[in-house]
């Protein structure tokens, strides 16, 4: 079975690059996906190394992305004995649709990011990394 996610949407933020205790890179975005006229999903995503520093070097909020992941689910106890439930969507794959020029200059380009001949700038970051729990800074 497979667990698999796909977003397309626009960050609702501007990305926020944070390391964790084992010194790899790590953001957390908010995307809103939309899903109709007046429907829109808030779908929180987080990002490791590479897809992490360079969504944060060249994305801001408003920018619209597609990504790719996993989604992983936590369920854990409080002390209270009180039982919660979440789920992390962890992005394996993204690309920059539609970004937004800084002071009106051209956009930088990453390394491994190419620019079609439509102005759309995709971004293929290649297979899923392996992250543990305590890597998540959340």
């Amino acid at each position: 079975m497979n667990n698999n996610f796909f977003f397309i949407g626009r960050l609702t933020r501007n990305p926020e690059l944070r390391y964790t205790s084992s010194n790899k890179a790590v953001t957390q975005i908010d995307l809103a996906v939309q899903n109709g006229k007046d429907d829109v999903t808030f779908v929180p995503i987080t990002l490791f190394e590479k897809m992490a520093e360079n969504v944060c070097k060249y994305c801001e909020k408003g920018d619209l992305i597609g990504f790719q992941g996993s989604v992983k689910n936590h369920n854990w106890e409080d002390n209270k004995g009180n039982k919660h439930y979440d789920y992390t969507f962890m992005a394996n794959k993204m690309s920059f649709l539609q970004t937004k020029t800084n002071n009106h200059q051209e956009p930088k380009q990453a390394e491994n990011v190419k620019k079609s001949t439509d102005e759309q700038i995709y971004a293929d970051f290649g297979d899923s990394i392996e992250i543990s729990e305590d890597d998540i800074a959340f």
